[in-house]
């Protein structure tokens, strides 16, 4: 029996999802029960072969290299900034500190009471995980999230990750080899 045109655009959805989520093409196929060869044209024509993600996600990452080393070369050009200012205060309070008046350390004790702790460089955080564009669906008609990761539809127990998506995998497998 062929399947409609809904059915095959809604397994193309669904298998694209999936690949996205990081399970394998072979995994797919055999739990969609499409053909290894029909999920490749899906994947050319729809731009999620696996090279089209990799290179996807090495732009992403890229891209937060590229924010992380601006971030860094921020702190530091701040850093050099507070070296600079400290090094005009030093100069400062050793000339208060010669001269020795009253006047002369109740202004240093001023200045000392100003004074802010450096902040240090620190490493950004980067995190890659599953496809943006497709992680955040769970199945094809349950519910999805809006922009704001609002839920849209009804809630379900969990949350759709590549840790459940291979335990369910598991389970389908454990129920075919039963049979």
């Amino acid at each position: 029996m062929a399947r409609s045109y809904a059915e095959l655009m809604g397994l193309e959805v669904e298998a694209e999802r999936l690949v996205r989520c990081g399970e394998s093409r072979a995994d797919v196929a055999r739990r969609l029960g499409v053909h290894p060869s029909t999920l490749s044209i899906w994947a050319l024509r729809g731009g999620w072969r696996q090279k089209d993600l990799d290179l996807e996600r090495s732009a992403e990452a890229a891209r937060e290299t590229v924010m992380a080393i601006r971030h860094g070369n921020r702190q530091a050009e701040a850093q050099k900034d507070a070296r600079a200012k400290l090094g005009v205060f030093m100069r400062e309070a050793v000339a208060l500190l010669a001269e020795g008046s009253d006047e002369a350390l109740a202004k240093l004790s001023g200045m000392i009471g100003a004074i802010e702790a450096p902040k240090r460089l620190e490493a950004p955080k980067v995190v890659l995980g599953p496809d943006a564009k497709m992680g955040h669906l769970k199945e094809l008609g349950t519910h999805t999230r809006d922009a704001a990761g609002e839920l849209i539809g009804e809630p379900d127990e969990d949350e759709w990750t590549p840790e459940v998506v291979a335990a369910e995998n598991r389970e389908v497998r454990a129920r075919r080899n039963r049979r």
